[in-house]
């Protein structure tokens, strides 16, 4: 900026006073921006809980549809995607879903189908990635709202 001094010259450049109001506003905006950011992906996560939910809900409806039984614990929701050692199931086999991503929880886990009873459950072992644990670390149906932790539902 050109501003005339004391002695009538124009000098060049910033004052340290304008400089520190510059970076103060350069600082605020990158604060803001991050703290927008990180809570960003956490509704990711929610959001694709939910999508996957959805997916692998109707999936497994489909699977029991056309192959009258759900795929096994041991088989899991791989037999969504390719074809089963089962016996009963012929070699016109065909994928129910073709993304192998939603397979995966949001934390790149495979899901893990299990049974309670005869009602099929997919569970997420949450963001610690291992069995058990509590609030985000929880393992939870995603089938069942109602389990989510409170950060995702």
């Amino acid at each position: 900026m050109k501003t005339k001094g004391k002695h009538g010259k124009i000098r060049e450049g910033l004052t340290l006073i304008e400089i520190t109001v510059v970076m103060l506003i350069l600082g605020s905006l990158m604060a803001i921006l991050y703290s927008s950011i990180g809570n960003r992906g956490e509704g990711e996560k929610k959001l694709k809980l939910k999508n996957d939910s959805a997916v692998l809900k109707t999936a497994l409806e489909r699977y029991l549809e056309v192959y009258d039984k759900y795929p096994s614990e041991e088989q899991g929701l791989q037999a969504l995607i390719e074809k089963p050692d089962d016996d009963k199931i012929g070699d016109d086999y065909e994928p129910i879903i073709r993304e192998k991503a939603v397979l995966k929880d949001p934390w790149k886990t495979p899901y893990v189908l299990k049974f309670e009873g005869a009602v099929p459950q997919i569970v997420t072992l949450g963001d610690d990635k291992k069995e058990g644990g509590e609030g985000k670390a929880k393992d939870f149906n995603i089938l069942s709202p109602d389990d989510y932790p409170a950060a995702f539902r």
